[in-house]
């Protein structure tokens, strides 16, 4: 493995549609969130051409993501996640949007280096939480970790 170096990391409250948020090339003409393969059975993540979607549990969710962008493979995390995905995902603009697959003031624009192929793993954590506004609903806390990377292998749009 090569030394990894960290470029960028953000860090982003998504809201949350359907259960779920996105990191995606929304300026590519070819690629649509639509079009990544739907989720397997307890799949935490899916990805692909223009990047990917991610799920959370629960009715009601609040999130809280951080995305990092490292020159190679970097170390997964000491602190714990319950949950894993490893995938790849293709941009073709180089712009990716970490937010509500809906669109919303909560969005994070993040500017990738270059466009194409990158390797991510995505962790996660989920907690029950009350809210005093939902009692009767599953309402959670949910802690993200999206590690990104150049791939020098190619990845097929879908």
């Amino acid at each position: 493995m090569t030394d990894a170096a960290l470029l960028l990391r953000e860090t982003g409250s998504p809201w949350i549609d359907y259960h779920q948020f996105m990191l995606f090339d929304v300026e590519s003409t070819e690629a649509r969130p639509s079009n990544l393969a739907p989720a397997g059975d307890g799949a935490i993540a899916v990805s692909g051409h223009g990047g990917g979607k991610f799920f959370t549990l629960g009715e009601m969710t609040d999130v809280v993501v951080h995305f990092e962008l490292w020159t190679a493979e970097p170390a997964p995390p000491t602190s714990p996640f319950e949950d894993r995905f490893d995938g790849a995902f293709t941009v073709d603009t180089g712009r990716v949007v970490l937010g509500s697959v809906t669109g919303s003031p909560a969005d994070v624009i993040i500017d990738l280096p270059v466009p194409g192929p990158f390797q991510l793993r995505a962790f996660r954590s989920s907690t029950p939480t009350t809210n005093a506004d939902f009692p009767d609903l599953d309402y959670r806390r949910e802690r993200w970790l999206l590690q990104t990377w150049p791939s020098s292998a190619q990845t097929s749009p879908t």
